[in-house]
């Protein structure tokens, strides 16, 4: 069954910064709306009372009266809750977002050698017939071989890769970290072949004749 990049670990954190990122532009829109200074119902008493005033309906000791009952209006306060709220979502989602990046790029390999390189098998194939899949790439990126030889790929990843044929003539299957996979090569050419989570991972075996 195919599997797609987003739903890699890369792709599930992106997913989820998108969405934080999100709620936290509506949360910090709510609260800005909440603050924005109202014309409390206070004031529109006061408003009919003084008009009242004016045109003789009541006397002073019943004005005096009713503006003490009333007493002074005041300005809304602004609720600190929400732009709390607001702000933390938007750095959570920004937090995620970089490490969703870092995971897709390999930034500095934290997703690759430096978290899972220790826990895989160190290589056992031949030297200069083995590849590794770390920081989300294989290395290296082109391996030249002679026919008949075995090519061993190991995953040093902190996430699960595959090794596809392009075009489907061959596959790994799901290689979990610290797994590995090999396939002999008896005929010459080039066998291309990518990853099917994260597609941007692309190499090549070229087989030359012995």
């Amino acid at each position: 069954m195919m599997s797609w990049p987003f739903m890699s670990a890369g792709g599930l954190l992106g997913m989820l910064a998108a969405v934080l990122f999100i709620v936290g532009v509506v949360a910090l829109i709510l609260w800005a709306i909440g603050t924005t200074p109202g014309r409390p119902a206070d004031d529109d008493a006061m408003e009919i009372l003084r008009a009242r005033y004016a045109r003789g309906e009541i006397d002073d000791e019943q004005f005096a009266k009713a503006k003490g009952t009333l007493g002074e209006s005041h300005p809304r306060s602004p609720r600190p809750r929400g732009l709390l709220v607001g702000a933390a979502l938007l750095v959570a989602g920004l937090i995620l977002g970089l490490l969703a990046w870092a995971s897709f790029d390999g930034y500095g390999g934290m997703l690759g050698f430096g978290m899972m390189g220790m826990m895989g098998p160190g290589p056992t194939a031949p030297a200069g017939t083995s590849v590794t899949m770390a920081g989300t790439r294989f290395t290296p990126a082109t391996l030249r071989i002679k026919t008949g030889e075995t090519v061993r790929w190991f995953n040093d990843d902190a996430m699960p890769h595959t090794v596809t044929a392009v075009g489907g003539a061959w596959d790994s299957g799901d290689l979990s970290p610290g797994a590995s996979y090999e396939r002999r090569f008896d005929a010459a050419g080039t066998y291309s072949y990518v990853c099917r989570y994260h597609v941007w991972m692309t190499a090549a075996v070229v087989v030359s004749g012995s």
